[in-house]
């Protein structure tokens, strides 16, 4: 499941009757717009008559729309008086999933008191500058450019408690503030204006589209107009302009990124093939050949299985290869964390393996280097390429004694593993780990041969000789792929059938 990046905007209504019928009027048309809203944004629009009580909007609209959150806009302030009464009014409606707003300065104490009185899984974002606030008179007024305002106010609450989760942001800071606040942090992005819409009260320098802002890195991106009136100046309609939003968030990879959920990004970007089954569990094919070999009557062939992940789908795309980079890097410190000594080199197996390698060192501030392949013998239909592993390009760089972990994009039979083992032993450094962004090995999930496992996702499959009743037909069918990353169109497509 992709995630849902649209927060829909809802204020300036003069009736809570109206605000119903926008809501039902945006998500009926396109009929899929429901599965790229996250949440129904109210600010001044939940103090109309007829959004409390038990008949009124609010608890209309969490019954009918479950998977469709709150963003309660309030940007509260203090908890001494005012604030405090507005937010015991909408305490009752409130359910995990939702996000409240507070502004950036408010005390300490004000953030603790709301934190208690909120329902757990409820997110705070802090606001520091309006999007409609130029960048000129931010200067004027914080002495500082939007950007770093909101970085210092952030930065400035970031050693406390959970004072926050989010932060609401122009398009114009995401670069500055991704890079200097934790992963943890999400990211709500109000002055979208895509090329069809005017920017209307947004200011002109801290506006973006779509896209854009999602590639940056935003998580939720806040939408008013360009969903519910689109640009009638321009002949654009509401509903063509959700059509045209909707078709510009899946220009980014990002939808498809989760937080958190490795494996189910994987399956979103493709990455992941399963033979389909009959009724009565049999394979349909095709099946896929593994490295690791067995010794038949016939000599050695390769295992065979019906699943298999293409890791080569988040090689060439930035974000993506940052993803999963940032999600080992993170296991790649745990792991120095626990040994109590820091990792020298990451070295990776050819060729997955070198780009993640080299990524997460970058990340880490830690040389990341490769392995090279030396073909010892060509493939055939039924077995895979066989190679040798050296370190050539990097030899003179690795010193003496120094400690490396080995880098694989996937392990399964760990077939290859001696090899890069012996080939950095070779210049005279010593394997203490070998990390992998998938490991679909069943018998070896912790460790190899003694050396640590760090993987990022830990998926045990199975795997079959080619003789085994399961498979036999289908191989001897040769209803298999010795090549699945050369095969994946055709793969992808016998899971559609």
């Amino acid at each position: 499941m992709k995630r849902k990046p649209f927060i829909l905007g809802l204020d300036g209504f003069k009736n809570s009757q109206a605000v119903w019928d926008t809501i039902k009027a945006t998500l009926q048309e396109p009929g899929e717009m429901a599965d790229f809203i996250s949440h129904f944004k109210f600010n001044d629009a939940l103090h109309l008559e007829g959004m409390k009580g038990e008949d009124g909007i609010l608890p209309y609209l969490i019954h009918e729309y479950p998977e469709i959150f709150i963003f309660w806009d309030l940007k509260l302030q203090d908890t001494n008086g005012t604030d405090k009464n507005i937010l015991l009014k909408y305490l009752k409606y409130m359910r995990s999933g939702d996000i409240l707003t507070m502004v950036s300065t408010s005390s300490l104490r004000a953030f603790r008191e709301v934190r208690a009185l909120i329902p757990a899984g409820v997110k705070i974002a802090i606001v520091s500058v309006l999007t409609d606030t130029e960048p000129d008179e931010c200067r004027m007024r914080r002495g500082m450019f939007p950007g770093m305002a909101i970085l210092n106010d952030a930065t400035n609450l970031l050693p406390k408690e959970d004072f926050f989760n989010a932060v609401v942001c122009s398009p114009a800071e995401l670069p500055l503030l991704k890079k200097n606040l934790p992963d943890c942090i999400e990211f709500i992005t109000p002055a979208i204006r895509d090329s069809w819409m005017d920017a209307g009260q947004q200011s002109a320098a801290r506006i973006d589209g779509i896209k854009n802002t999602l590639d940056a890195g935003a998580d939720y991106l806040v939408l008013g107009g360009q969903l519910m009136k689109g640009n009638s100046e321009k002949g654009i309609s509401a509903s063509e302009s959700r059509k045209l939003s909707i078709a510009e968030a899946l220009r980014s990879d990002a939808l498809s990124l989760i937080k958190g959920q490795p494996l189910e990004t994987l399956v979103n970007l493709e990455g992941h093939y399963q033979s389909r089954k009959t009724p009565d569990g049999k394979f349909m094919g095709p099946l896929v050949t593994y490295s690791g070999q067995y010794d038949s009557p016939t000599g050695k062939k390769n295992f065979v299985g019906d699943v298999y992940f293409n890791l080569a789908v988040i090689e060439d795309s930035p974000q993506r290869l940052e993803y999963f980079a940032k999600l080992m890097a993170e296991k790649i410190l745990a792991f120095e964390e626990t040994w109590g000594h820091k990792v020298d080199y990451l070295i990776g197996v050819p060729e997955g393996g070198s780009k993640i390698a080299q990524e997460v060192g970058r990340l880490l501030n830690i040389p990341g280097l490769r392995l090279e392949k030396e073909v010892t013998a060509v493939k055939t239909a039924t077995s895979k390429e066989q190679s040798n592993l050296v370190m050539r390009r990097n030899a003179g760089a690795v010193e003496i004694g120094s400690y490396v972990i080995l880098f694989e994009d996937l392990c399964n039979n760990f077939a290859t593993t001696q090899k890069a083992i012996d080939a950095i032993n070779a210049v005279d450094a010593v394997v203490v780990g070998i990390a992998c962004v998938a490991n679909r090995s069943k018998k070896y999930t912790e460790e190899w041969r003694g050396l640590p496992i760090i993987s990022g996702i830990s998926v045990p499959s199975d795997q079959y000789e080619q003789e085994d009743p399961l498979v036999a037909e289908l191989v001897a069918a040769k209803h298999l792929s010795t090549d699945p990353k050369r095969d994946w169109a055709d793969l992808k497509a016998a899971m559609e059938e």
